[in-house]
């Protein structure tokens, strides 16, 4: 693996591997790719079969994320074959072969991507990473849902999230939480959805991460609203609201904005029209502020039609070319 010593690069051929990640970061990819097989040709030469599979499985990524699939499935290969028997090595052995899943995934061969993943879990399990063996588990749920097996993909995901949990890796696992939300809503099972929606924001906010804090009372906002809980919809959203502005994220505030217009138009028993009115107004100007005419003209429409029912005046709106 590449050398470091109180995070400094120690050796020429670890040198060059960070040279590989600074110009990848850097947009400049046919120079990263030449690192990258620098690096890798002078762990080679130093004997060292990690250091060079190491630095083969992050060109292996880059590939992949150049979408060049039969580059990418022969630098990972070769990899992969340079460690799997060497017991010191399963760490970068167990993320190879998530990576060869991915590649797989990608060019549609289902059975493949599967074989490489179980094999991954395997490898991870044995040497108990389980950072690693959640990222095998989260990749063996996306699998699933491009084949529509929402079950299998939601079994997967929970199995990734007790991995995260395990190690603490709070902000995987908070993610990972996420996409079983999506899942629980699609098939209206709310009340797992808002517990799991809860486990977030705890642990957005131990994280001091207020942008996923806010996304996650988002959610809870819109999860209150879609059961008709408008007492709780809007506190959350207003919470919401409140952090992205924060933290200047100009358009989530504006989509919170918009979803707690909806809350506060819901009914005259429940909602109040006047701040409807507000936060409409609000949501519409942050979409022109931030130039995006798609959505400034769906919150502006959508205003209007609560003006035609309540038959509130435009007053104070002007976006309309």
């Amino acid at each position: 693996m590449p050398r470091t010593f109180q995070g400094e690069y120690v050796t020429e051929a670890s040198k060059v591997f960070q040279e590989g990640d600074d110009l990848w970061h850097a947009g400049q990819y046919d120079d990263a790719r030449e690192a990258y097989q620098k690096s890798a040709k002078l762990y080679d030469d130093n004997e060292d079969n990690e250091g060079e599979a190491f630095a083969l499985n992050r060109l292996g990524e880059l590939e992949l994320s150049l979408d060049n699939y039969d580059r990418a499935l022969m630098v990972l290969d070769t990899a992969a074959g340079l460690i799997k028997d060497e017991e010191h090595a399963q760490n970068t052995y167990g993320d190879t072969l998530i990576k060869l899943s991915k590649v797989f995934t990608s060019k549609g061969d289902i059975a493949k991507a599967i074989k490489m993943i179980r094999e991954a879990q395997k490898v991870l399990d044995n040497i108990a990473n389980y950072d690693l063996l959640g990222d095998a588990h989260d990749h063996e749920a996306f699998i699933h849902l491009t084949q529509n097996k929402e079950g299998d993909a939601l079994e997967a995901y929970k199995k990734a999230a007790e991995c995260y949990a395990k190690e603490r890796i709070e902000l995987k696992e908070a993610s990972t939480l996420r996409a079983i939300v999506r899942i629980y809503m699609k098939n209206k099972r709310y009340d797992e959805a808002h517990d799991l929606l809860e486990r977030c924001r705890d642990l957005y906010r131990e994280n001091g991460d207020l942008l996923g804090e806010a996304s996650a009372l988002s959610a809870i906002g819109t999860l209150r609203y879609v059961i008709g809980d408008i007492g709780n919809a809007r506190k959350a959203l207003m919470k919401s609201v409140y952090l992205y502005g924060k933290v200047s994220h100009h358009f989530a505030e504006a989509e919170a904005l918009l979803y707690l217009a909806r809350v506060e138009s819901f009914n005259k028993e429940q909602g109040d029209f006047e701040r409807a009115k507000a936060h409409y107004k609000r949501s519409i100007e942050l979409f022109d502020f931030l130039g995006n005419e798609v959505m400034k003209q769906a919150a502006l429409d959508e205003y209007e039609i609560f003006v035609e029912k309540t038959g509130k005046t435009k007053e104070g709106v002007s976006c309309r070319k």
